[in-house]
């Protein structure tokens, strides 16, 4: 089993996750100075919790500008957390145009593997492809109106098979609250029935921790995450991205 531990950086000012969060250049450069010590960074410019609406992809691109800057000189991977197809290709852009050090990636939370995905697999960089049941990608943050009682994570990733696809089971999203445990008890059976080496995990501070500990407590629950990790670190197989707000605890 490879690790690679992936810290969350979001840029919303109405994250489900870092409330009340604030962005200066100080913020912003200081963050991505403490993450680039780990192996991706997970730059998300839109929430997609479920009490807050969509907004266009412009709104997002602008957001990105404040970050773009700070990139110049960060290697490693960056994880763009985006379903807008114009986003990620104003991104593959930018990257050529200014020759980042960087490997760019896309962490794609719409779910819909559809033309842009097969364009941007062309560029040779890694995607991440999650489940999401939303019908259309402009909801993929409306995820809780589209539970499936059935759910069948083989029959939905097994087309989908490809050396630059990440498999995300998409913890949190079109999911009830035994369903994300069911996922997490039998992750490594859901490994071994799609014969995939590549997958990613992503539930620090989701409310179906919060629930199950009955915690709201950022600090612990970022503890009781750590917790859950290394019971799946004991079994999971190939390569295994970890998508947290404290990568520090997982990489110790």
């Amino acid at each position: 089993m490879k690790l690679k531990v992936m810290g969350v950086m979001n840029v919303t000012p109405n994250s489900f996750s870092d409330p009340s969060e604030t962005f200066t250049s100080d913020t912003l450069s200081n963050r991505l100075e403490f993450l680039k010590n780990f192996d991706a960074i997970d730059i998300g410019c839109e929430s997609t919790a479920p009490m807050n609406h969509s907004i266009p992809w412009g709104n997002e691109w602008e957001r990105w500008q404040m970050v773009l800057p700070f990139l110049k000189n960060v290697r490693g991977v960056i994880s763009a957390d985006t379903y807008h197809p114009e986003t990620i290709f104003e991104l593959v852009k930018y990257w050529e145009d200014h020759k980042l050090p960087s490997t760019l990636m896309w962490n794609d939370v719409s779910g819909k593997f559809d033309e842009s995905v097969k364009d941007f697999l062309k560029t040779g960089r890694d995607y991440v492809f999650c489940h999401n049941l939303s019908p259309r990608r402009e909801l993929s943050g409306r995820h809780m109106e589209y539970v499936n009682p059935q759910m069948d994570l083989v029959a939905y990733f097994h087309s989908y098979r490809h050396p630059q696809v990440i498999f995300d089971p998409c913890l949190g999203f079109s999911k009830t609250f035994e369903q994300n445990w069911e996922i997490l008890s039998g992750f490594s059976d859901l490994q071994k029935k799609l014969n995939h080496t590549r997958w990613l995990v992503g539930f620090s501070r989701k409310s179906f921790l919060k629930k199950k500990y009955g915690v709201e407590e950022r600090d612990k629950l970022d503890e009781l995450h750590v917790q859950e990790i290394k019971k799946l670190l004991h079994t999971a197989v190939g390569e295994l991205w970890v998508r947290t707000h404290r990568p520090e605890l997982i990489q110790n």
